[in-house]
């Protein structure tokens, strides 16, 4: 990036770096409960907390102690303004439960070979991600919805070698609305899954035929032994071995496209990046699953290079790597090397999510 800021506006384009400071303490702070403090909170601790407060309030304070976090540490009450950490939610158990796959498809206990479907549960109290991020377009501030139940949940999973492949779980749940409300006509769907999503949008009317491309032939042989049977509207479907990535080097031609290939954000950038860049010779809607996380990922990836370049990096700076992050980055550089950043508005215009995407088209090519 060409700089050219006088000293209030880098003033201003300054805040966003510390945002992004803030949005990442705030994630490993989930991070660090998830890990090692989610079944701490117990029955108890929240009779305790609930003589003074509701129980959202009760949730969030014992959230703290567990970690061991003073609400009034400047530190804290920093991040907390930017992330709203403070905003935790008691879930409607029910909610979830009515859901169609979920009460249709029912338990499912059995292995085969080093795969199990398995049913699992919330513990009460214990809490969770249950829905896609939030971001704040003024100064993208991100906001994790955090919830719990106060009783057990229950959900089906699938392990593999005993860890957790896959799970149809309130952030599942939630994180696919829009991508079923949107679903039409012929619909691409690259990854199959526990098949939720498709399951879904096999119950509308308006989505005449589902391709779905699935590159593991384990996934395809459990779901057509248990699974595809309880599904309705079978007739609408058709399972492609292949993979998602090759599968879209050949001109395509539907009407919606889902893209769901990853675990979480960590693992899917890269491929949410081959992906996108696809986009490019299909005349298609794409949608992405959890498509929000990995942009707020490519914006703090941009303004680390707008935070180097401050400091004077250049391009032999953005030679070598060491992952694929740094892959990420010494591309991100190339491709906004000759941006002029003269204001706060320029470079919030950089950040926002369809300048984002016009980026992350050009990744790729960059990389390779």
């Amino acid at each position: 990036m060409i700089i050219k800021l006088n000293e209030i506006e880098k003033a201003k384009c300054l805040r966003l770096l510390d945002v992004k400071e803030s949005n990442i303490s705030a994630v490993e702070i989930y991070i660090d409960y998830l890990n090692n403090h989610f079944s701490d909170i117990t029955k108890t601790d929240m009779e305790i907390l609930g003589r003074k407060h509701n129980r959202s309030t009760s949730f969030y304070k014992a959230f703290l102690h567990k970690l061991d976090i003073k609400e009034n540490d400047p530190e804290y009450v920093s991040i907390n303004k930017d992330t709203h950490i403070d905003k935790m939610d008691f879930l409607n158990k029910d909610e979830y439960l009515n859901d169609l796959y979920h009460k249709n498809i029912g338990p499912i206990n059995l292995k085969e070979g080093n795969y199990e479907f398995r049913t699992l549960s919330y513990l009460p109290y214990e809490g969770f991600v249950y829905d896609e991020i939030e971001v704040n377009d003024e100064l993208y501030q991100e906001h994790t919805p955090f919830g719990f139940f106060d009783s057990k949940f229950p959900y089906l999973a699938l392990l593999k070698d005993d860890e957790i492949w896959m799970s149809v779980i309130p952030h599942e749940i939630n994180t696919m609305k829009k991508a079923i409300n949107e679903a039409h006509g012929r619909v691409l769907v690259l990854g199959l899954g526990l098949g939720y999503y498709l399951y879904n949008i096999l119950l509308k009317n308006d989505v005449k035929c589902v391709d779905v491309v699935e590159l593991d032939k384990n996934i395809i042989s459990l779901f057509n032994k248990h699974l595809i049977d309880k599904f309705p509207h079978k007739e609408k479907i058709n399972i492609i071995h292949a993979d998602a990535i090759e599968y879209l080097k050949t001109r395509r031609n539907y009407d919606y496209v889902f893209v769901d290939i990853y675990h979480n954000v960590h693992d899917g950038e890269m491929l949410y990046l081959k992906v996108i860049e696809k986009e490019e010779i299909q005349n298609m809607k794409f949608s992405y699953w959890i498509e929000d996380s990995l942009l707020a990922m490519l914006r703090r990836q941009i303004l680390t290079v707008f935070e180097e370049n401050l400091d004077g990096y250049s391009d032999i700076d953005y030679v070598k790597y060491q992952n694929e992050n740094d892959q990420i980055i010494n591309a991100i550089y190339k491709i906004t090397k000759n941006y002029v950043v003269d204001s706060f508005a320029k470079l919030h215009n950089l950040l926002n999510d369809d300048s984002i995407r016009n980026i992350a088209k050009k990744i790729i090519k960059e990389i390779n």
